[in-house]
């Protein structure tokens, strides 16, 4: 029986982890096909698969620069 009443006593404790994990585990599974990322991304960074933050600092600053003279 000291079994049966530690899960009563930790029902709502353990419920929220199981609640927590099917949260995270529908949205590890949720497809956006990763368009979004991609139309966020300055046209000359497009090509790459990875970019620093320094080259997407470098590249707001020119598009920046660019929208201001114009």
């Amino acid at each position: 029986m000291p079994n049966s009443n530690f899960w009563s006593q930790h029902r709502e404790g353990s419920l929220n982890w199981l609640a927590l994990g099917l949260l995270l585990a529908a949205w590890n599974a949720a497809d956006d096909g990763g368009t979004a990322l991609k139309a966020r991304r300055p046209d000359s960074l497009r090509g790459y698969t990875q970019v620093s933050v320094r080259a997407a600092q470098r590249a707001h600053a020119n598009l920046s620069a660019r929208v201001i003279k114009a």
